[in-house]
């Protein structure tokens, strides 16, 4: 049971011993050098290769008075949508594109289109999420405002949070 102890003291005597030899120097470490492959580049943000090829809303979460929205990105532009609305009452489906900067919006506008496969039929939708601060009812505050559009419908309106890469 005392070797690995005496093992322990003679390796650290060794080191000290190597390091005290007036015949030898010890040679001072060098920084590594910073690794610049695409390997290691940091994670959490898009490249400017991605830039037009992945959505700005990988994930995104809304909710108002009585409806939610939750969008998922499925890759490229695509996304799928769950709307509830009603307290609850309705739910309804769908997908929506992101197809770019619209010319005359300002840049912290994302705008979504597509349908929503409601009871009464697939109806064109269009999420407009804006960045910018909002508060919702429960006085809890959120990075963005969203508005959903669907056709035969009022507009809902709120705030959510937008996931980021």
């Amino acid at each position: 049971m005392r070797l690995i102890p005496c093992l322990a003291v003679l390796s650290l005597s060794l080191a000290g011993c190597a390091a005290t030899d007036p015949g030898k120097t010890a040679a001072t470490a060098e920084p590594a050098p910073a690794e610049t492959s695409p390997a290691v580049a940091p994670r959490g943000k898009i490249g400017a290769d991605q830039v037009g090829q992945v959505s700005p809303v990988p994930a995104f979460k809304g909710l108002g008075e009585h409806w939610s929205v939750d969008i998922q990105a499925r890759g490229g532009m695509d996304h799928s949508v769950a709307l509830v609305w009603g307290s609850g009452s309705y739910r309804a489906d769908g997908h929506a594109l992101y197809r770019g900067q619209p010319a005359d919006a300002p840049s912290s506008l994302i705008v979504l289109s597509g349908e929503l496969q409601t009871p009464q039929g697939a109806k064109p939708m269009t999420i407009e999420i804006l960045r910018k601060d909002c508060t919702d009812d429960g006085d809890r505050p959120h990075q963005h405002s969203v508005s959903v559009h669907v056709e035969g419908m009022d507009a809902l309106r709120g705030c959510g949070d937008l996931a980021v890469y």
